[in-house]
């Protein structure tokens, strides 16, 4: 899936807002552990989320967006300001541990990124989340959704699926490259808004009802990005094969793949390295949340008996200026995450750069993208994208399509 934030932050411009104890007008208390918090992306746009901070004895802080909770790593503390990272994805949120204002430090750009962030008791404590007033009798927004989304002079496909409880929904997007991960908010004068934040999303959804069966609304991400949205309630409501966008040009030939090594040494993985075992080998990145629940997926796979048989193989498409810096956020991703198979560097994060190295391949559309090999070495499938947990049963189905998909390949 493709990363939609961009935009810039000058973390200097935080001096004088971590000597302040007002946020953004709210006085900040400090009786409670469950806090509403805030990324600004621009000076209009603010992308909401809830928290859990403590700050004694040893400072916790957990995001939560929907059934999803990130638990935060604690690095130190200088003085007043407390530094988190999070647990895989590269980057941190800074602050002040009484006044509770900071940045988010997003590592996972060429160059760093920062952006304002606080977090404070909220006003309304039935909605930490969205810190505004739910309505009593809210517009039913549950359902299935077949939805277009419009950017500009293109557009793509998604499948909405939302659950309502009162006032509070929860759901997500899925789109042919992957889904929108742990969307939550609620409906607030006859208006859904949706969010997440992850460490790499910070994503913003509004729509209201055009009809009983129908809504239209605007996805906002990172600090410029805008689109527009239009579903219609199907229950039918499908993607195409996430089997069929990429393929092989010729089947029958071996794959060969010019990589780079965790010492920065050049390699070529070839015949010999796919033979004897199935293989599966991951184009992903890591600043794909997608790719992060796919590769802890396959980490867990790896450890079972049924597929100790099966070869992984993990290449990634890294941000930074140079290999040398992208090799260091793949070392520092695998250590994290405790990958157990092997890790290479593929080049820069584009898929034009994927699809060079795996040139055998029709082209590298998303991230992630996996490729199925049997125990001679001869590409079988192609999968394109990853339906996380976010995506409830979808994500069982995609586990047992691969378990079954990695059986047949074991006992070929």
């Amino acid at each position: 899936m493709k990363n939609k934030n961009s935009g810039e932050f000058n973390r200097f411009s935080f001096g004088p807002m971590l000597s302040m104890l007002f946020c953004f007008g709210k006085i900040v208390l400090f009786s409670q552990n469950h806090f509403h918090g805030e990324i600004a992306m621009n000076d209009r746009l603010t992308v909401p989320f809830d928290l859990h901070f403590n700050a004694n004895p040893k400072p916790l802080l957990l995001i939560h967006n929907g059934n999803e909770t990130i638990s935060m790593r604690f690095i130190k503390r200088e003085k007043d300001t407390l530094y988190f990272e999070f647990p895989e994805i590269a980057g941190q949120l800074v602050f002040h541990g009484t006044m509770h204002r900071g940045y988010w430090l997003n590592l996972n750009k060429i160059a760093p990124k920062y952006y304002p962030f606080q977090f404070y008791l909220p006003l309304d404590k039935k909605n930490p989340r969205l810190d505004l007033t739910l309505d009593t009798q809210p517009s039913n927004y549950s359902g299935k959704y077949r939805v277009r989304f419009n950017e500009g002079a293109s557009s793509f496909n998604a499948v909405g699926e939302f659950e309502q409880a009162g006032s509070q929904v929860t759901g997500t997007f899925r789109t042919a490259t992957g889904d929108y991960r742990y969307l939550s908010g609620g409906v607030v004068n006859d208006t859904l808004i949706l969010s997440c934040f992850d460490g790499v999303h910070a994503f913003r959804f509004e729509a209201k009802k055009l009809a009983v069966d129908s809504i239209e609304g605007v996805f906002y991400s990172g600090t410029t990005y805008r689109a527009t949205w239009q579903a219609v309630v199907d229950n039918n409501a499908t993607l195409s094969s996430p089997f069929g966008l990429s393929y092989p040009i010729d089947a029958t030939l071996p794959l060969v793949l010019k990589v780079k090594t965790m010492k920065g040494k050049n390699r070529t993985l070839s015949d010999n390295d796919f033979r004897g075992h199935p293989t599966v080998i991951q184009i992903m990145g890591t600043w794909c949340p997608n790719c992060l629940d796919e590769t802890r997926y396959f980490v867990t796979l790896k450890q079972q008996p049924e597929f100790e048989q099966v070869r992984f193989i993990l290449v990634a498409f890294e941000n930074g200026m140079t290999d040398k810096d992208r090799l260091k956020r793949l070392k520092r991703y695998t250590q994290k995450i405790g990958l157990n198979y092997p890790a290479f560097l593929g080049g820069e994060a584009t898929t034009k750069q994927a699809g060079t190295v795996f040139n055998a391949l029709n082209g590298v559309f998303a991230f992630p993208t996996t490729l199925f090999l049997s125990k001679q070495g001869i590409i079988k499938q192609v999968h394109v994208g990853f339906d996380g947990p976010g995506t409830g049963n979808h994500f069982e189905e995609l586990k047992r399509d691969f378990e079954e998909l990695l059986r047949q390949l074991v006992q070929e």
